[in-house]
């Protein structure tokens, strides 16, 4: 990835390495195939100098804080800019980001950001991963500086990019699907063309494949604590304790709300969840021009509208053997929407 520069040099993951990238299985037809990879594809190992020197010292602008790290801009080789995730030191924190890390390594697509290189000398693990200069989807649709947030376009164009890295997960993988764990609006990176980029794979687990169907709704994962962010969390999974694909898909349909209203997963004033705000309108047959962002004005398709309405509802419906499957998501947005023959879209299907 740091060919031919003199940072970041240290140690180089090769494709033999990279044992979880070529055992997972092709890539489903209806998935965006995993880039290929080469040698100067594959991640960095660095060391805490190199990541020390891309940040200053730590002392770069801080682009993201979580609840257990910190994201500084980073200065790479060749003048690109990188984001660097440092975890917290403890010994929980420092097993939650090996799993992080292993998934990371087994990823490769447009729309799931990239690992650029990761250190772990220290107990405070390390991700470096390419910088998006457009902040993330929350802050363009929810924060101070967002304006009008996006047009009807784009938000068409950011739903399919989303559910197409979500259905790769789930199916492009082989018998090896990888659960996200906490899809939400703020781990949706946006680049500099305004193209999704899925990120924030700190929650996120492989499925065991070939288990029985919990309730349902996908092959369900070894039992764990129940994660996720308020307002996009499973009703399912918070009585079974189980994870599962359809998991995923309940919060994509709370974030296809959030791209048809513009209002938060959770109302900040009032603390009341979008899906029991606008759920039961829409479900009644509510007219969708009643509920959607006033801040589009007469800019938007009503018939996309209504489709993408229709769909996270049936998204975030309750019972998770009724919800779609992500590849069932994309193939509604590609027939009913302006996203199917755009140059995204053309990508994706080549």
């Amino acid at each position: 990835m740091f060919s031919g520069c003199g940072l970041f040099t240290r140690s180089r993951r090769g494709r033999g390495d990279l044992r979880k990238r070529g055992e997972m299985g092709g890539a489903s037809s209806r998935v965006a195939p995993a880039e290929p990879v080469g040698v100067e594809d594959a991640e960095e190992q660095l060391a805490w100098a190199e990541v020390e020197a891309a940040t200053g010292g730590f002392s770069s602008r801080v682009v993201g804080r979580g609840g257990f790290s910190t994201v500084y801009l980073a200065s790479l080789p060749s003048s690109r800019l990188g984001a660097v995730k440092v975890s917290c030191s403890s010994e929980r924190l420092r097993l939650a980001f090996r799993r992080e890390l292993d998934v990371l390594l087994s990823l490769r697509h447009p729309h799931v950001v990239r690992l650029l290189g990761y250190c772990d000398e220290r107990d405070e693990g390390v991700l470096v991963f390419e910088y998006a200069p457009n902040g993330d989807l929350h802050e363009r649709l929810h924060g101070a500086g967002g304006g009008n947030g996006l047009p009807w376009a784009r938000r068409v164009a950011v739903a399919l990019q989303v559910a197409a890295a979500l259905e790769y997960l789930h199916e492009g993988r082989g018998d090896t699907p990888v659960i996200h764990g906490d899809v939400k609006a703020s781990n949706v990176l946006l680049d500099a063309d305004l193209n999704a980029k899925l990120c924030d794979f700190g929650f996120a687990h492989v499925g065991v494949a070939g288990a029985a169907a919990a309730g349902g709704g996908g092959r369900p994962s070894a039992p764990r604590a129940v994660m996720g962010s308020p307002g996009y969390v499973d009703p399912h999974l918070l009585r079974s304790g189980v994870a599962t694909e359809k998991s995923d898909v309940y919060s994509y349909g709370v974030l296809l709300l959030e791209l048809l209203t513009g209002k938060e997963a959770v109302c900040r004033d009032t603390g009341h969840r979008l899906t029991a705000a606008v759920g039961p309108r829409l479900a009644a047959g509510g007219e969708v021009s009643g509920v959607l962002d006033q801040r589009l004005g007469a800019d938007y398709d009503a018939a996309e509208a209504a489709a993408v309405a229709e769909l996270a509802m049936k998204c975030v419906s309750d019972r998770p053997e009724l919800r779609p499957s992500m590849a069932d998501v994309v193939r509604a947005l590609r027939e009913k929407t302006s996203a199917a023959g755009s140059k995204f879209d053309r990508k994706m299907m080549s």
